[in-house]
């Protein structure tokens, strides 16, 4: 009796043991949900197009960054080594402005300030044109973040579309099963032909090859997904179901106009056209006066780092380049024609907007309105369906009254499936054309 409790409670605890330990394993491989936000967010971190273009950005920053330099005090440490073939007969000879003491060995150290007070406006808007510069190019990484954010979603949808023409491949594959066994009970009994059931065989392996094409469209999307996202999925996450009811659709009051206010790359060339004029300016004023500052204290003598033989001076510097052999007018020609050239791609670009918009939103309302047709052609269809399917069982229809209400039925459920799914790339569409965040077509 002992022995027996014992062992009843040996193979408790060991049940309980891999009871636990299946638990574990099942929680290990939970994969979570992969949503539109999800996918979203997975694509700004991965994707390498947004990662060359902060990059880009970074380097526009460099080159501002670069440009305020300018208006900063510039300040240089020297050392200098100088030996001569003999002995000089000065004490001190001048070289470059600066005196050097003249013994046969040389050694100098200097400090030396260099600063523009005053450029006639040429260091003032070269900065301003490299500080718009940066702005256009943020205006532009958005943009390009839009774009991918919108492949993004197509991607995502075209796999839930994939999906859903795979559960109605199944479906249609199912439903042409069944009916195979009812003809085959049929043929048995005497009832039919062979070849009503040869007939539907042949409808059987079509429906088959219908399902592999669509486990491949599957597997397609997937992959164009993961490339739009730039990163592995499909063995870290699993998606939801598809959804085949009405998406719902954000408001986007008069999307022309807010269109031509959103849009990051028409912002882009904005900020282009200022920039390119700022540089004109800061070309012209090559050609204007000048004032510099400079001062320089130093110790030379023939023994290293001396303090005897120590100087400063200073000077105040006005530079006038009246005359450069027409470089400074060219620059300004040049930029003013890059202003221009940005303005008139800007003009295009609104036309452009325009027409993008317009047929986002066309795409948009016909979508919706394919849902209510293909909703109703659904409905029709199923009843059809039951009703040939009841007639043929009864014996008063045909086989091929039962196939083609099928064929009609399958039809009408892959319509829904597109018109559904065109709907939110309609929507995503037009949310891209107007340049508003894609995230809002989730709202």
């Amino acid at each position: 009796m002992h022995h027996r409790k014992y062992f009843y409670t040996i193979a408790l605890i060991t049940l309980f043991a891999c009871l636990f330990s299946e638990g574990r394993i099942l929680w290990a491989q939970e994969r979570e949900p992969l949503t539109e936000m999800l996918v979203l967010e997975l694509a700004q971190k991965n994707n390498p197009i947004l990662a060359a273009e902060a990059e880009r950005v970074n380097q526009a920053q460099a080159r501002y960054l670069g440009s305020k330099s300018a208006q900063k005090p510039q300040l240089a440490a020297s050392l200098t080594y100088q030996q001569l073939g003999e002995e000089p007969r000065y004490p001190v000879i001048p070289t470059g402005g600066a005196a050097i003491a003249g013994f046969e060995k040389t050694y100098r150290a200097a400090l030396s300030l260099d600063y523009l007070l005053y450029s006639s406006g040429a260091v003032e808007n070269s900065v301003r044109s490299q500080k718009l510069a940066l702005e256009g190019a943020k205006a532009q990484e958005t943009r390009v973040s839009q774009t991918v954010e919108s492949n993004v979603l197509a991607s995502y949808y075209n796999l839930q579309r994939a999906r859903a023409k795979l559960t109605v491949a199944e479906d249609v594959l199912g439903l042409t099963k069944e009916h195979l066994k009812q003809v085959e009970s049929f043929y048995n009994h005497g009832v039919v032909a062979k070849n009503e059931v040869l007939r539907i065989r042949v409808d059987v392996s079509e429906a088959e090859l219908n399902r592999i094409k669509a486990v491949n469209g599957v597997d397609v999307a997937w992959s164009a997904l993961e490339r739009a996202v730039g990163a592995s999925l499909r063995s870290q996450y699993t998606l939801p179901d598809p959804d085949q009811s009405r998406p719902d659709v954000p408001v986007v009051e008069d999307p022309f106009s807010l269109a031509l206010d959103t849009r990051p790359e028409l912002q882009a060339l904005d900020f282009a056209v200022q920039s390119s004029l700022a540089l004109s300016k800061a070309a012209t004023a090559q050609s204007k006066p000048q004032v510099i500052l400079q001062a320089e204290s130093y110790v030379a003598d023939d023994t290293f780092f001396p303090s005897e033989k120590d100087d400063w001076k200073i000077s105040l510097t006005a530079l006038w380049k009246f005359y450069d052999g027409g470089a400074s007018q060219a620059k300004a020609q040049e930029a003013k024609a890059a202003a221009n050239e940005f303005f008139f791609r800007a003009e295009d670009l609104k036309k452009q907007i325009n027409l993008e918009v317009s047929v986002a939103k066309l795409n948009l309302e016909s979508a919706l309105q394919r849902i209510s047709v293909a909703t109703d052609q659904v409905q029709s269809a199923e009843e059809d369906y039951r009703m040939a399917l009841k007639r043929y069982g009864s014996q008063v229809g045909t086989n091929i009254d039962v196939l083609d209400a099928r064929v009609a039925l399958t039809n009408a459920r892959t319509q829904l499936v597109d018109s559904v799914y065109d709907t939110h790339i309609s929507k995503t569409e037009l949310l891209y054309a107007v340049g508003l965040p894609l995230n809002t077509a989730e709202q």
